[in-house]
């Protein structure tokens, strides 16, 4: 119960800070006519919310980071009206390999009953 609280209190201070930085920066127009600092604090609290969020149901942070970095490019594709089907998925893709690469691997044992006796140290006399 403990680590769910631990988990979730980040990901809600984050998210309390992404609201803070959409109310309190002003915002462009457009994507296009937007400055530094104007995107920066953005996309980088939207990040971090977002892995947070994710990691607190994947308990991976390599995997829920590279899954809100693909949901973040989805958006900045579509904020410049240039996601189409290929852009699409090419970053399904990408993002589904980083998470492939950084999944978990089960630790499995050569075989299910220890049949192999243990090496014990051979001492001469």
């Amino acid at each position: 119960m403990f680590k769910f609280i631990y988990k979730i209190i980040p990901a809600l201070i984050s998210w309390g800070v992404f609201i803070l930085v959409v109310l309190y920066i002003p915002y462009p127009e457009s994507l296009t006519q937007a400055n530094l600092t104007q995107l920066i604090p953005f996309f980088a609290s939207l990040y971090l919310s977002l892995s947070l969020t994710f990691n607190v149901f994947l308990k991976n942070i390599p995997v829920s980071s590279s899954v809100s970095l693909g949901l973040i490019f989805l958006l900045i594709l579509k904020a410049l009206d240039s996601l189409n089907l290929v852009t699409l998925s090419l970053i399904v893709v990408a993002t589904g390999l980083l998470t492939s690469y950084f999944r978990k691997v089960k630790k499995r044992d050569l075989t299910k009953l220890p049949k192999i006796p243990k090496i014990r140290a051979l001492r001469r006399d």
